[in-house]
């Protein structure tokens, strides 16, 4: 993506999470999911092994999303404000992010 487009959307459980023009949104993700995504993309040097992105193992069900923001039961910086209530889209210039406490 970062190569080909001139924005990104990064979705999470069917919803936009962050969009930013993709110079923007590569250099300076803002939702801890972008972020994640961003940290797990292999690398072609030998013996770096998979990178960790602190995501866990476990994925909610998209059927029966959890309450709050989406992204909290597996979001590291995540609080009890995240588990009860879902963010509002803050929009600055021509960038988006739906969450509590963007970088």
């Amino acid at each position: 993506m970062e190569h080909i487009a001139s924005a990104v959307a990064v979705m999470y459980l069917g919803r936009i999470v962050e969009e930013a023009g993709t110079r923007e949104l590569f250099k300076k993700p803002r939702h801890p999911y972008t972020q994640a995504l961003l940290a797990s993309v292999l690398t072609p040097k030998p013996g770096l092994g998979l990178p960790e992105t602190h995501l866990g193992l476990e994925y909610p069900n998209p059927i029966d999303p959890p309450s709050g923001c989406t992204f909290h039961p597996r979001c590291p910086k995540a609080t009890e404000l995240c588990s009860s209530v879902a963010p509002q889209p803050l929009i600055e210039a021509d960038r988006m992010v739906e969450c509590h406490y963007p970088d």
